[in-house]
């Protein structure tokens, strides 16, 4: 198949690059791409499916070197969206809780400084 070998070729060409980018994933996942890749190459010795076979195991090694990589240089996971969303909106709830929870003169002058830096920009 030529998509396969085109893939194939890709893997190569980005070696470094791919490495560099599953390294920075967290190892749970690798395992869990790990272990898909294990099925899918099963799946492609049932079918006889040489090309795609190829490929997979070009990807397991792959996987299995970001993950030595990522060991070797403790390279810590990159974190996840939702993560990065979540903690963000935490940190706003936080500003909103104080400001809430200020005295009410404190809150005033806030708004003061707010409504004269806002004036000075016209």
């Amino acid at each position: 198949m030529q998509n396969s070998a085109v893939r194939i070729q890709d893997c190569i060409d980005n070696h470094d690059k791919y490495i560099a980018v599953m390294a920075a994933l967290p190892d749970k996942e690798l395992a869990k791409k790990l272990d898909l890749v294990h099925i899918q190459m099963e799946l492609a010795e049932q079918t006889k499916n040489t090309d795609s076979l190829e490929l997979l195991e070009v990807w397991h090694l792959q996987i299995i070197e970001a993950r030595i990589y990522k060991a070797e240089n403790n390279i810590s996971d990159a974190p996840n969206e939702i993560e990065t969303f979540i903690a963000k909106a935490e940190e706003r709830t936080e500003i909103i809780n104080e400001y809430n929870n200020a005295p009410k003169h404190h809150r005033t002058k806030a708004e003061e400084q707010n409504n004269d830096n806002q004036l000075s920009l016209f």
